[in-house]
């Protein structure tokens, strides 16, 4: 099955991200447009464990998000 932003990545960033990253960075977490644009930088930031600004996700979910990536980044 395919993994879809709307579906799958998009429920993974909270309220709290995507305001923080508003805040911090001027893009949109919420937006597949503004998300599949920086995935790349996204799923760095999340190897890092710099993002989320408040703990690391766990290695699942940081799978999940390369793997979209790998996918095609549908939306």
């Amino acid at each position: 099955m395919a993994i879809s932003f709307v579906t799958d990545i998009r429920p993974l960033f909270r309220q709290y991200d995507i305001a923080a990253m508003q805040r911090a960075a001027g893009f949109d977490l919420s937006s597949y447009d503004d998300v599949s644009k920086r995935a790349e930088r996204i799923l760095a930031k999340l190897n890092a464990g710099d993002m989320p600004c408040d703990g690391a996700w766990p290695p699942a979910r940081i799978q999940l998000f390369s793997d979209w990536i790998g996918s095609g980044k549908q939306p």
